[in-house]
């Protein structure tokens, strides 16, 4: 996930090495900007409660870092794993109910993966970050193009990608 966001452009910052679990997986920064993203797997549709791990790092972060305010977050979901990418639902959740009621991003590594794979930069910096942002922010490298369009960029096993 870090190399994907990383290679649009965005400044990433691994929490997990910083803190273990006691916050979000990732903290993304642009333009001043700040953005805890979660990352969370489901062999098979994610539970609406995932959502719930966000909202509570959002609220415990001002107690890990008081200096650095965040303005939201984003879910991003590795759901259906069990299955191929191209056999996986394009939307994390689908209860028309629920997905009104988001108050947060959430986010397929389908979706991102497909972005990456095409270069689409803006397009993941305006799902993570807000469309408001994404014309100002350029990648600072190209990201290295994929070998085997199979492989995720942010797995090192490609045969967990079956």
């Amino acid at each position: 996930m870090a190399a994907v966001l990383g290679a649009a452009g965005l400044d990433v910052v691994d929490l997990d090495e910083l803190f273990g679990t006691k916050s979000a997986d990732l903290l993304l920064r642009a333009d001043g900007r700040r953005r805890l993203v979660e990352v969370k797997a489901a062999g098979g549709a994610a539970q609406e409660s995932l959502v719930g791990y966000l909202d509570r790092h959002l609220a415990t972060w001002p107690q890990l870092r008081p200096d650095e305010q965040v303005e939201g977050g984003v879910l991003v979901v590795n759901h259906q794993h069990k299955l191929h990418p191209s056999e996986r639902g394009p939307r994390v959740y689908s209860r028309p109910e629920f997905v009104t009621a988001l108050t947060v991003p959430v986010l397929s590594t389908v979706e991102l993966f497909n972005w990456w794979r095409q270069g689409d930069w803006c397009a993941i910096r305006a799902a993570v970050l807000g469309a408001e942002t994404t014309t100002s922010l350029v990648p600072s490298a190209a990201p290295p193009a994929p070998q085997d369009r199979r492989r995720w960029p942010w797995r090192r096993d490609p045969a967990r990608t079956r």
